[in-house]
């Protein structure tokens, strides 16, 4: 194919201003016949970032079949005031009490859509999002994880205590200590091809934390989860995840709480200056 990356230029909305040329990451973009142009040899060598598309300020620039018109435009100053923002970030709390309703899918569907834009080490971009998206269906997976946890417990009695303590919970009076009784739950997992997918999954689901709260719900960590299917791999089945790859998983539902104030921890953590 002549042009397999579909990169194309409006000569008649081209100023010449060199932007994409200077912004391109891997510096494949180049003058032909006296407009940007990727070469046919060069363009296994994109990595799919589409800067060329996000800097022109003409909108002259399209890739991929995607079109400047179709992305949303961007202003000078930010969209969010440092101090609305500063706030905001600090009021993020972890919840741990959720009402009984589901989050609406198509909510939802528009958080993973946003979370799709966390950045990726290499911009890999190879990323997958397994949703619980409805209450009684993560009631059914927490029965049948307890299950297997005590299955697996007959044939390798090796386990962490806290687990064992959140099985008797469970058992003895229907206490949820792994998914802490939220309706819904996002595990991000990182592809073959995610060299950095470790950190990608974390910063997936640290935009989603953040998106979500935006719209007044509420979020917790699981970690749990990930200290069981480390310890007992063979449960990913119940969530069509590969173990053997980064993943990391969070819970999130309508709140049944609301926070008053900020917490104060601007000293927690220690501060370090390299003198120059």
């Amino acid at each position: 194919m002549d042009n397999m990356l579909d990169f194309g230029v409006n000569r008649d909305k081209c100023i010449r201003c060199n932007a994409c040329i200077k912004d391109c990451p891997v510096h494949i973009i180049e003058y032909r016949d006296n407009y940007p142009d990727i070469l046919t040899h060069m363009q296994e060598q994109c990595i799919g970032c589409q800067h060329c598309l996000a800097i022109c300020p003409t909108g002259a620039v399209s890739i991929f079949g995607l079109r400047a018109e179709d992305s949303l435009p961007l202003e000078a100053t930010p969209a969010v005031a440092p101090e609305a923002l500063s706030r905001f970030v600090r009021g993020r709390r972890t919840t741990r009490q959720y009402r009984s309703e589901d989050v609406p899918r198509p909510l939802i569907d528009k958080l993973l859509a946003d979370t799709a834009h966390a950045p990726t080490g290499g911009n890999t971009c190879d990323l997958t999002f397994t949703v619980v998206d409805t209450r009684l269906a993560l009631s059914r997976i927490l029965k049948e994880l307890i299950d297997g946890l005590e299955k697996s417990v007959a044939e390798k009695p090796e386990l962490p205590e806290f687990i064992c303590k959140a099985i008797a919970a469970y058992r003895q009076s229907n206490v949820d200590e792994i998914f802490r009784g939220a309706p819904h739950l996002l595990i991000a997992s990182a592809g073959e091809r995610a060299y950095c997918g470790d950190a990608d999954v974390v910063i997936a689901l640290s935009y989603f934390e953040l998106l979500a709260q935006s719209h007044k719900l509420g979020t917790t960590w699981c970690d749990f989860l990930k200290f069981i299917l480390d310890a007992r791999p063979e449960l990913g089945k119940l969530f069509g995840i590969a173990t053997d790859r980064p993943y990391r998983a969070i819970l999130f539902g309508l709140p049944a709480i609301q926070y008053a104030r900020t917490v104060q921890r601007d000293n927690k953590a220690r501060c370090r200056t390299i003198n120059s």
